[in-house]
């Protein structure tokens, strides 16, 4: 006949007659478990896999953040850079620094070169002077071709990037050693991404890693986990 409830056949519950069927057990037709949307498989041997999904930060390479210090003490005459986020690359003359201290490094230059050929040492010792203030060696035999005391010297970069901190303005006065600017490559960069403590045993380094950015929706990156 009909179910009195849902209009459906009834079939009935063992049409062989000679399969046993457990009493606790709930059995279905194909057609039957279709409606019902029971899915099955077969039990196999697998690896486990879980999906997890995790916020992070584009962030710059701690490896590639260099420091641009004032290598003499002086007064900060001319700045090239005016603003964080500017490129800079390698040599670029950034400002000039007025050094008195410098002054009496040069006369003492002059005057070595001056006698130079008799007495080399002095003349050599001289020139290492002014190099251990970071002057090039073109910057030093300028200095002996014009025969003029120069009062104030390049800043040059150390390095190419972007500049992420500025410390410094025109005018300020810096001690040697003083940290002018912080220069990040971003040629490359990190991507710090937060873990609950029980995801960890799921995450293993060298495992590669999809992720977006709200920079560039529909876009999607891969990349390898390197550090937990």
């Amino acid at each position: 006949g009909e179910c009195p409830i849902c209009g459906m056949d009834l079939i009935p519950l063992n049409q062989g007659g000679t399969t046993v069927i457990d009493s606790d057990a709930i059995s279905m037709t194909p057609e039957a478990a279709q409606l019902a949307n029971v899915l099955t498989t077969v039990v196999s041997l697998e690896t486990p896999v879980k999906k997890l999904r995790l916020y992070g930060k584009v962030k710059a390479d701690e490896r590639l953040i260099q420091s641009q210090v004032a290598h003499i003490s002086g007064r900060i005459e001319t700045l090239n850079v005016s603003f964080t986020g500017e490129s800079v690359s390698l040599g670029q003359v950034l400002g000039r620094v007025y050094s008195p201290e410098l002054i009496p490094a040069q006369q003492e230059l002059l005057e070595a070169a001056r006698t130079r050929e008799g007495q080399p040492a002095i003349y050599e010792a001289a020139r290492e002077r002014l190099r251990q203030w970071k002057l090039t060696d073109k910057q030093i035999s300028d200095i002996e071709t014009s025969g003029k005391i120069e009062s104030t010297f390049e800043i040059v970069s150390n390095t190419t990037g972007v500049i992420i901190s500025r410390n410094v303005n025109k005018g300020n006065y810096v001690k040697q050693g003083s940290e002018l600017f912080e220069v990040a490559d971003l040629s490359k960069v990190w991507v710090l991404f937060e873990a609950y403590e029980s995801d960890i045993q799921y995450l293993k380094n060298g495992e590669e890693i999809l992720f977006t950015v709200m920079a560039y929706p529909g876009e999607t990156y891969s990349g390898r986990i390197v550090f937990i």
